[in-house]
């Protein structure tokens, strides 16, 4: 799928960006204050840009994996409904992605606003927070951004496509697309309340579609949301199965 290795290329260029950066060890040949005279207005010149960086790539990102979402299913005429991961989910993974993104563009400006004193630039900004910031940032982006980038194609492989005869079921666990015939579903439940991991009843409504092999697929399942098209798109497969949706209000 060219979406997930335009996922894969992302990811790679930034984590190259991530892993080559490498701080000389501090050596104190400056004092704290001579490194604070030098470089605190700058400083503070980055850490503002790194507060703009942040939303900007999450803003950036959720564009980008939602347009690849919609890319993977746009060229496919024979679907007529289709449920896939709603914005909500590609703004969290955005959000999580972003501090990588925004470390890595960090490390490259400084390198390029500092040159040969770039280094002396990161000894005083671990020595200003008493331990090695450095390596918090250069890691926890590397463990977000492989950790995002993993969700992100999992979930661009993640869709359920209604079509005149039949449905196409691919889990984020699953890279292949299970096929079911519309004449092999046996119920059409419309559940008003769900059981949540806690054991507590939750008002959550979502219908459920029962297959012949005894399979059962929810529209809450993955985490996702109700959506304002699921009535429609219930409304029809009774219409196509002639099946009518059962009322029940616990989801066991």
């Amino acid at each position: 799928m060219i979406q997930i290795g335009i996922i894969i290329v992302l990811t790679v260029f930034v984590l190259k960006g991530l892993f080559s950066f490498r701080l000389e060890k501090d050596d104190y040949s400056k004092s704290t204050d001579e490194l604070r005279t030098e470089f605190q207005r700058k400083d503070f010149l980055l850490l503002f840009l790194f507060f703009i960086l942040l939303p900007s790539f999450t803003v950036g990102l959720t564009i980008l994996f939602d347009w690849l979402s919609d890319w993977s299913t746009s060229n496919d005429k024979s679907i007529l409904h289709i449920i896939k991961p709603n914005i909500g989910t590609w703004i969290v993974m955005a959000m999580m992605s972003s501090l990588g993104y925004a470390v890595c563009s960090i490390f490259k400006i400084s390198k390029w606003i500092f040159k040969t004193n770039e280094s002396n630039y990161w000894t005083y900004y671990n020595r200003k927070y008493g331990f090695k910031a450095t390596r918090l940032l250069k890691y926890l982006g590397i463990i977000l951004v492989i950790f995002s980038s993993t969700l992100v194609c999992l979930n661009l492989n993640s869709y359920v496509k209604f079509k005149e005869t039949k449905i196409e079921i691919n889990e984020f666990k699953s890279f292949k697309p299970t096929e079911y015939k519309l004449e092999s579903i046996t119920k059409i439940i419309h559940f008003q309340k769900t059981v949540a991991p806690n054991g507590n009843i939750v008002q959550k409504p979502h219908y459920a579609i029962v297959f012949n092999d005894n399979y059962a697929w929810r529209t809450n399942d993955n985490l996702r949301t109700p959506n304002i098209n699921d009535d429609k798109i219930f409304s029809f497969l009774t219409e196509k199965t002639g099946l009518k949706i059962e009322e029940i209000e616990i989801d066991q």
